[in-house]
């Protein structure tokens, strides 16, 4: 059986699509929703939408962080003994079939220990970087299999055994946690792949300069938690740092740069503005005390 894991933190608005992608699955699945202590009415619209619906469980936690809400709704399927591990957010949209294509590649490669999923992005917001963060995030897009070892999209869908043999999720790891499982079970000489068969659509919602520097400001701030908790934390994150990703550089993108100059220049000044913050933050983390950061998730 596969089992589904997501965590949500104030999603009323677009929880409804993400579950109901869910549940026309065809598939056999359960799924675990840990709620990460939302103050709107996101688990009330969970509970209504799957009240008839016994392959849903919701779990209503205080606040916490993702990586906690997440190891919640993974340690329930754990006991509930799953064989195929699908973690997800909740603004993300299953495509129809995404399960079963998944689970018959699986079953047909079984060198093949998770799947990335290609995440197609979109926005019903149309200010200027809501486009340059659905165009950017469309970059992780490209036709291949093979994952690089210095990518930094994270395998979604798993084995469970090659889950746990990757570590898994740190919930003590706040800031890019969700990349480590895969980070480590390649460099443990594991197989992942992309499934350039199918997608998840993900939702950007609506971007602003001022919003996104701060989230990341945030998750630049906590990410030394994973660095010295990761074995080679800060060669992984180096060799990972936005513009010495592979995925850049890929012919298919080239190609994008050239139809949509505007934007390309939109991915470029942000990824210079969030390398100074990232740089500040970890500067100040070594020399000094920063000051306290609300938590923007």
């Amino acid at each position: 059986m596969i089992g589904i894991a997501m965590s949500t933190y104030c999603n009323e608005e677009i929880i409804r699509e993400t579950i109901q992608s869910i549940q026309q699955q065809t598939a056999e699945f359960v799924c675990v929703i840990a709620d990460d202590g939302s103050t709107d009415r996101t688990v009330e619209v969970m509970r209504e939408l799957t009240a008839d619906d016994d392959r849903f469980i919701i779990l209503s936690l205080p606040h916490g962080e993702r990586g906690v809400a997440r190891k919640e709704s993974i340690g329930r399927l754990r006991e509930l003994h799953v064989d195929v591990l699908y973690v997800i957010d909740s603004d993300m949209v299953l495509t129809e079939g995404l399960l079963t294509s998944c689970l018959l590649y699986l079953q047909h490669h079984e060198e093949v220990g998770a799947l990335v999923i290609p995440e197609e992005a979109y926005s019903t917001y149309t200010n200027f970087f809501s486009k340059v963060k659905v165009f950017e995030r469309n970059l992780f897009q490209i036709p291949e299999e093979r994952i690089d070892d210095r990518s930094i999209e994270a395998a979604r869908f798993w084995r469970m055994e090659a889950y746990e043999v990757s570590g898994g999720i740190n919930p003590a790891q706040i800031s890019f946690e969700e990349t480590q499982p895969t980070i480590r079970y390649i460099q443990q000489g594991g197989i992942i792949r992309r499934a350039t068969f199918t997608s998840v659509k993900h939702n950007e919602k609506e971007v602003t300069l001022q919003n996104l520097l701060e989230k990341k400001r945030y998750y630049f701030q906590v990410m030394p938690q994973t660095l010295e908790t990761e074995e080679g934390g800060f060669r992984k994150a180096l060799a990972r740092w936005y513009f010495f990703r592979p995925v850049l550089y890929h012919p298919s993108n080239l190609k994008k740069y050239r139809r949509h100059p505007v934007l390309t220049l939109g991915v470029a000044y942000m990824y210079l503005r969030l390398t100074f913050i990232g740089v500040s933050q970890l500067f100040t983390h070594k020399f000094g005390k920063s000051d306290p950061v609300t938590d923007t998730k």
